[in-house]
Formats: C-alpha cells, structure tokens, sequence
C-alpha cells in the first residue's frame, strides 16, 4: 500500500528533541556516577531536513494559434482559458508519495484557477508557480497533478469545453528527480493548450498536451530565499 512521506516538520523536530532529551540525561548520569561509560546518539535519531519541490506550469510559446469553424484565430491578450490546478503529489518506486502544497507554510491541499492564455507580445506566455512544498529527500519518478478546463475565449467565440470521455481529471507525468536536503528541485510544465483542443462530435474537448519541459536543481541559497520570501506569505 502506498505511504504518505510528508511528516510535518514541527512533529518531526518535538520527537528528536524528547530522544535528545533521553540522551542527555543518560549522559548526566553517566558522567556523575559511571565516568568510564561511552555514549553516543543512536543514529536512528537522526531526521533528515526536507528540500523543497517547485513546480511551475506555463503553456508552450510554439503554440498560438487555432481554427474554429475555418477560419483560423491567433493568440490575443482578450483570449483565456481558466485551467483548474489541483492534488498535485509527487511518488518514488515504491508508490509512497508525497503532497504538494501551494506553498510552504500551506497546510491543506487547495484548488487554484489560472488562466493558461495569459499572454503579453513581448513576453509570451506568462509563468504560474503552482507547488512549492517541503518534500523528504530521495528520488522520485512520477509526478501527478489534477488539470481541469471547463470553457474557452478566443476571438468572438466562448467555448464550452470537456476532458475526453472516461478520462480521469488526474494526470500522471513519469519522470525522475532527486529531492536533497536544504535544496530546490524545480519542474517546469510545458502545455499546449490550443494543440490540446479538438472536436469530438458536437463538443470540443481539452486532451491536455502537457510534458515536463525542464528539472533544475538549485542547491541551498534558492531553498534559504524560499525561507526568507515565504515571511510574506499568508498562513
């Protein structure tokens, strides 16, 4: 069966500080009544420190343009399509996983909404960070998340559109990456939104075109700016 990996870090920190606690006394006694005895921390008490996992969502520059009823339309500032975000984990070999949150002091997972066509001429396509989580250090090879759309505004057309039939509302991206401690490992999700859209039968459906575009890895100044940047951050 799979086993959650997030152990909240506060708890974590309470159980080694009471087996401290336990070794110091111990270590008391010993120096007062038994000088000869030899003490060290067992290394099970041992809790390693969390990394951090961003994950970031953008669509695909390539990707600008689509027909509707022949004619084609190109990509315009007035355009959207809200994508819901949602249940983003992240699993090793063994099927434990671990949850992403939206950010590190977040303590629930939560439904965020962004619109993928949000676009400037001269930038693009714009940037979401859709996770930020503490995650246990290891190597993990797959990533889930949930990408639901539900309508489309391009040029003078407001689209109702649906996943394909019996297609579940989470993905899941196979992969591999290292989390270690006191890093960031940074995903970038690359989708093509108009490449995703088609017509079946009467409807138009969002069969989500989406890879992992890049893996970064950022050491520990990027997860210390993480720390400082999330002061900010409402709880």
């Amino acid at each position: 069966m799979p086993r959650f990996l997030y152990l909240n870090q506060w708890c974590a920190k309470l159980m080694v500080h009471s087996e401290i606690l336990k070794a110091t006394s111990l270590l008391f006694f010993c120096t007062i009544y038994l000088p000869s005895c030899n003490i060290s921390e067992p290394a099970e008490f041992y809790s390693p420190t969390a990394g951090f996992v961003t994950v970031i969502l953008k669509s695909d520059n390539t990707d600008t343009n689509i027909n509707i009823l022949g004619t084609d339309y190109g990509i315009s500032e007035q355009d959207s399509m809200d994508l819901l975000v949602f249940q983003g984990k992240v699993f090793d070999a063994d099927s434990n996983f671990a949850i992403l949150f939206h950010n590190i002091k977040s303590w629930r997972q939560e439904e965020f909404v962004y619109n993928i066509l949000d676009w400037n001429s001269n930038e693009g396509y714009a940037e979401f960070k859709i996770f930020e989580s503490h995650v246990p250090p290891g190597t993990y090879d797959m990533l889930t998340l949930g990408l639901i759309a539900s309508v489309i505004e391009v040029g003078p057309y407001r689209i109702p559109i649906s996943l394909p039939p019996d297609t579940e509302g989470v993905i899941t991206l196979p992969t591999g990456f290292i989390i270690d401690e006191k890093s960031v490992t940074k995903i970038t999700l690359s989708l093509k939104p108009f490449q995703s859209m088609s017509r079946y039968r009467d409807d138009y459906v969002f069969d989500r075109q989406i890879v992992i575009e890049s893996i970064e890895y950022l050491g520990q100044d990027a997860y210390e700016q993480i720390i400082i940047d999330s002061d900010s951050l409402d709880v």
